[in-house]
């Protein structure tokens, strides 16, 4: 698995809007410009799908010691 090129595309899918709407609509289509090995595709693609379904939010409260507690 190549760790540099699944936080290349997990960046990408966060910062640039028109790559993020694409890989929603056809996930295969918009990683088939990367390489990448059938674990790294089923694990984007999982991340596709749930971006697509839009943001889930703990409803737990905050800890007083940030979000690590």
């Amino acid at each position: 698995m190549d760790l540099r090129t699944v936080e290349t595309v997990v960046r990408r899918l966060f910062t640039d809007a028109e790559f993020r709407a694409r890989a929603i609509e056809d996930s295969a289509a918009a990683l088939s410009e990367y390489r990448l090995g059938a674990a790294e595709h089923a694990a984007l693609s999982k991340l596709c799908l749930q971006l697509a379904s839009g943001p889930k939010f703990n409803a737990a409260p905050i800890g007083t010691l940030g979000w690590w507690a």
